[in-house]
């Protein structure tokens, strides 16, 4: 069942599932509720209480199942999801990637924590244009921030000592070469990646400068044929960073090798955007990171007015599951056997 939280400040509504949860406790309780919130606020700054197992939640009663239809009544602001368990805190920080607003995922133990979240105010700040600034061996093999946005998705594992760090290391090395199976690490998502020549022909093995990425995003279709994104590997080095090392991929949208004397860029961010992926030792920590940089929406493409529009409406859809796909990836990575 569903429930009211009581006793929140009058800008959040709020609700607390416990028992058994099904769609009607949405249909009856959630959606009334929230109705009647946006009603008297503009924005819905929202708390959610999952105070039962995910096992007590039927068919079409979960979340994800429930979002956009909340969305066609109100407009999300602030979402703070509380639960002790972590593939529900995990869903938090993956929602917030495709939907607008802000997310954030809090133990059972912060409600009150979460509810003061969800209160505050936010000051409207413009938005950041420039990049972090990182230590000088991380800059120089980064490109410069020039135009559009960036992001940065990081993980990072501490080992026992020295020696099983570099085997984590290693290993992650070896992952990020084995292009055809990243799908393997981003298991929340269906994204497929396939290594491919200059002709478009699949590859098997490691990863090499030159080739080609070919990115199948779920939803990304044009009029029924499928349409993927595709990247180039500009460049692949391991670096000796004073006194670790640093493992480096580099990635930038390109043309569709599979259509000869193809110039247009076939992927929903413009050639300038690209993608670094590196795994980084120090003593005994690894960190891998995705270092986006110069993502400007692909909006000029040449190709046909369908998919022209097909690409221009999909782009955020697609930025958002690139950004999860991303974070699955750099836990994938560094992941034990």
């Amino acid at each position: 069942m569903i429930d009211i939280l009581p006793g929140l400040p009058s800008n959040v509504i709020g609700f607390k599932a416990t028992g058994e949860v099904t769609r009607e406790d949405y249909e009856k309780v959630v959606f009334p509720g929230i109705r009647a919130h946006s009603d008297s606020s503009k924005d819905l700054n929202f708390v959610f209480f999952v105070d039962t197992p995910l096992k007590n939640f039927s068919p079409g009663a979960w979340l994800r199942d429930i979002w956009l239809q909340v969305k066609k009544f109100a407009a999300w602001h602030k979402v703070a999801i509380i639960s002790d368990v972590e593939r529900v805190r995990r869903f938090t920080d993956s929602i917030s990637f495709l939907m607008p607003g802000q997310y954030k995922g809090f133990l059972s133990s912060e409600l009150e924590e979460a509810v003061r979240w969800a209160a505050a105010t936010d000051d409207q700040k413009e938005p950041k244009t420039t990049a972090p600034v990182h230590p000088d061996y991380i800059e120089e093999l980064l490109p410069v921030q020039e135009k559009g946005g960036f992001t940065e998705t990081s993980a990072n594992v501490v080992a026992d000592n020295e020696e099983h760090a570099r085997y984590i290391f290693e290993t992650a090395c070896e992952r990020l070469l084995d292009v055809n199976n990243w799908t393997d690490h981003c298991t929340p998502l269906s994204t497929v990646f396939q290594l491919s020549d200059d002709s478009g022909e699949s590859l098997q093995g490691r990863a090499t400068e030159g080739d080609f990425i070919q990115i199948d995003l779920p939803g990304r279709s044009a009029r029924g044929t499928r349409e993927y994104d595709w990247v180039r590997i500009e460049k692949v080095a391991l670096y000796s960073a004073t006194t670790h090392p640093v493992f480096l991929l580099q990635v930038r949208p390109t043309y569709n090798p599979q259509q000869k004397g193809s110039t247009r860029t076939a992927h929903f961010l413009e050639e300038s955007a690209t993608s670094t992926f590196t795994v980084e030792m120090e003593g005994n920590k690894v960190t891998a990171t995705i270092f986006g940089r110069n993502e400007v929406s692909n909006s000029t493409d040449p190709g046909s007015d369908d998919k022209l529009s097909n690409k221009a409406v999909g782009s955020i859809g697609a930025a958002g599951l690139s950004k999860a796909q991303w974070k699955s990836l750099v836990h994938g990575l560094l992941e034990k056997e």
